[in-house]
């Protein structure tokens, strides 16, 4: 059966909208290169193009497809050249995406950088159901691993992946003795993307912005003014790029 294309309109209008924010703004000082992660070679594109790519294929899950309002990626001062030119790798292959993806100029600490991407958007005449926030510097997330998030979001508000930790945790004190013996099976090591409800974690950010408190990720501001984050398994193959050679270790994945 042919569908018209106002069928197809109203078919679209019924998928959820959901912006994209990949965190792009640090300085990879880790790395020890003159090349920011997020913009070294992978495959046929770029480590910031291969985030890009997968949650544009994830959007198109022929299952439970979503509408990717907008993309931002949030960049150094003076850097929306460099980032434009590492995401436009991804391009060669689906041109669709490329006009709903913006530069924002990120702030001194991640948290910063996420308020000014969520104010991006707030802006913006169209505003999304759900944010889904990534870090630029995992790029073997996987198609699969942002469907089991968004789903997640969608039904407990927010979500966000985690793995075990495979060795065991300490508790140390300032003067780097041992002071507690954590219970690994208790723990995770949380991974992003993180997905939320949209209005509700701009408001969260907002509050969180003139606390004075500096917030980890996005999950502990939710915990704070909003409510729980619900777990949902996380890959270890969806590793994130810090030290030289894990862009090697995770291709090799």
């Amino acid at each position: 059966m042919t569908i018209h294309s106002n069928q197809q309109s109203r078919a679209s209008s019924t998928l959820s909208k959901v912006a994209v924010i990949i965190t792009a703004a640090g300085s990879s000082t880790r790395m020890g290169g003159t090349i920011k992660k997020e913009y070294l070679p992978l495959g046929n594109g770029t480590v910031l193009s291969s985030c890009v790519k997968a949650f544009e294929q994830a959007s198109k899950n022929k299952d439970k497809p979503f509408e990717i309002s907008h993309i931002i990626v949030t960049v150094p001062m003076n850097g929306t050249n460099e980032a434009a030119e590492a995401v436009s790798a991804f391009f060669e292959y689906d041109d669709e995406m490329k006009e709903k993806v913006e530069y924002v100029q990120g702030g001194y600490t991640r948290q910063k950088s996420i308020l000014n991407a969520l104010e991006h958007i707030k802006k913006k005449p169209v505003q999304p159901e759900y944010v889904l926030i990534h870090d630029g510097a995992r790029p073997f997330v996987s198609e699969q691993q942002i469907q089991f998030v968004l789903l997640a979001t969608q039904e407990f508000e927010a979500a966000a992946p985690g793995i075990t930790p495979t060795d065991t945790i300490k508790g140390i004190d300032q003067n780097g003795f041992i002071v507690s013996h954590l219970v690994r099976s208790s723990l995770t090591a949380i991974q992003t993307p993180q997905g939320f409800v949209f209005a509700k974690l701009f408001d969260a950010h907002k509050k969180a912005a003139a606390d004075g408190h500096d917030y980890t990720d996005d999950s502990e501001i939710w915990g704070k003014y909003v409510g729980a984050v619900k777990l949902v398994t996380g890959d270890p193959k969806n590793i994130k790029i810090t030290y030289p050679g894990d862009l090697e270790k995770g291709a090799a994945l």
